[in-house]
């Protein structure tokens, strides 16, 4: 028997299999050549010959053969879940950039960021039953930043136009501005992605619409002629933005996978420490929360960036998300108060300005401040801190002007502190009535099995105990679990 000799190049995967770029095929055979073998080849050689056909409809199909790009592809490969992660000329142009070294100090503050918002984003991705992998499309939106507004208009991780980010119900008023809220807008965003993937039936084809649109995409299939085309059949007739779009994503997807076997580290962010999402239902001084948390209002600001000024305004009917830094330092009676306490709404301001809202029934002692004087001399002519005049007077950093304010240097909260302390004390006793154990997930744990474990569990007790909004788990997580 002679050998078979077949050399195909991997090039990219197409549709949930790979095609390749066949360079040579060659079939030497005899008489006793098995038939199966022949039928075989010849099937798999006219499916990648189809693949070649379909490839070459891209305008950057350009021909991909070295040792690293065989190594990407195979890694591609390894990677890919449920959205097909394909491998091309214009991917590859992407993934070089990313991996550069000019590039290096933003992909690493990338790498750091995600460290805060891939949590938040996959557990939200989990409740809504989609990809894990799309929480890398909010990197190319928005490169992990609340506050970027676009040349269109459109603001926040996820980009939201103001018609589109009413259409899926976040609040942008003159307190608040959900569009940059991580948690608000991927719930939106979510909705989007189920909404686009109904129609569309593909992913990329639904990704690309959050680009472009949906109204673009059905434009173009019907330019195109196709009957259910995917992507890359389609890409001709997108617009050139949302045909770099999906390379953009894929090429994001595969670089932050592989950040370590391309030296990018994480750097260092505003988020050194977990953040506690809670809900509340009355107005909110985050100056007080700042305080009782012993964090300067600017870093508790960077927690809650959809807040515009040092107050949230919530109600029963309309509570509101308010993430809480979980530093060593926190003062539980404090933050008591600072949550608990109903503040009168606060004034909006023609020119914006942050309005200072002082909680009822506060007795304050005040000093007008005096030519020569700063708040490092005022803190220590009434022993307070710093911090503290800061916060009850809505100064933004320790170098604002002061000089002939009058300043509030003195909060008299005796009273109301030690009835806070009290029911923080009670409710500490209660709990403490309470056995509880610490569980580790592992690998197939599911709430359901880990409530069966213990007596006295159940899910919905578990997810109550540990703040958890869906059923998703992590290998590692710590659960406190009621006996």
């Amino acid at each position: 028997m002679k050998k078979i000799h077949l050399w195909v190049w991997p090039l990219c995967a197409l549709s949930l299999c790979q095609t390749a770029r066949a360079q040579d095929m060659a079939i030497v055979e005899t008489e006793e050549f098995p038939l199966q073998l022949k039928e075989l080849i010849s099937s798999q050689r006219e499916v990648i010959f189809s693949g070649i056909d379909t490839l070459k409809k891209l305008s950057y199909a350009d021909e991909i053969h070295s040792a690293e790009d065989s190594l990407i592809f195979q890694r591609m490969r390894k990677i890919q879940k449920t959205i097909p992660l394909a491998f091309n000329e214009r991917i590859k142009f992407y993934i070089d950039k990313y991996i550069s070294q000019n590039y290096n100090p933003y992909m690493s503050k990338l790498q750091g960021l995600a460290q805060y918002y891939f949590p938040i984003y996959e557990g939200i991705l989990a409740e809504s039953n989609l990809p894990d992998e799309i929480k890398y499309l909010s990197v190319v939106e928005s490169s992990l930043d609340p506050h970027l507004v676009s040349r269109s208009g459109a603001v926040g991780p996820w980009q939201f136009m103001y018609a589109t980010g009413k259409e899926y119900n976040l609040t942008m008023d003159s307190y608040i501005d959900e569009r940059k809220d991580p948690y608000a807008a991927c719930y939106a965003a979510s909705r989007y992605f189920q909404d686009a993937y109904a129609e569309f039936n593909d992913w990329l084809l639904a990704l690309a619409s959050y680009n472009c649109g949906r109204g673009a995409v059905r434009r173009a299939i019907q330019r195109s002629g196709l009957d259910h085309p995917d992507f890359w059949q389609l890409s001709p007739y997108l617009p050139e933005e949302t045909r770099n779009y999906i390379p953009k994503f894929i090429a994001m997807t595969y670089t932050l996978k592989h950040a370590n076997a391309y030296g990018i580290d994480a750097a260092a962010t505003d988020f050194a420490w977990e953040g506690k999402a809670i809900m509340v239902e009355n107005n909110v001084d985050l100056n007080r929360v700042a305080t009782a948390v012993d964090l300067p209002l600017e870093t508790l600001q960077k927690f809650n960036p959809s807040f515009k000024r040092a107050v949230v305004t919530a109600s029963v009917e309309k509570p509101k998300r308010l993430i809480l830094p979980e530093t060593a330092r926190v003062n539980d009676s404090l933050l008591y108060a600072a949550l608990n306490n109903t503040l009168p709404l606060a004034p909006v301001y023609a020119d914006n300005t942050p309005a200072v809202i002082k909680p009822i029934n506060d007795i304050d002692t005040k000093y007008r401040v005096k030519k020569g004087e700063s708040l490092a001399s005022v803190s220590r002519k009434f022993g307070v801190r710093v911090q503290d005049l800061k916060a009850w007077n809505g100064l933004s950093s320790s170098t604002s002007p002061i000089v002939g304010r009058t300043l509030v240097v003195k909060k008299d909260e005796t009273t109301r502190l030690a009835k806070t302390k009290e029911a923080v004390s009670s409710a500490r006793a209660v709990e403490s009535r309470i056995a509880y154990v610490s569980y580790t997930v592992k690998k197939g744990d599911t709430l359901s099995h880990i409530a069966n474990r213990y007596k006295g569990a159940t899910v919905t007790q578990i997810k109550a105990d540990n703040n958890l909004r869906g059923s998703a788990l992590k290998i590692g997580q710590k659960l406190k679990i009621k006996q």
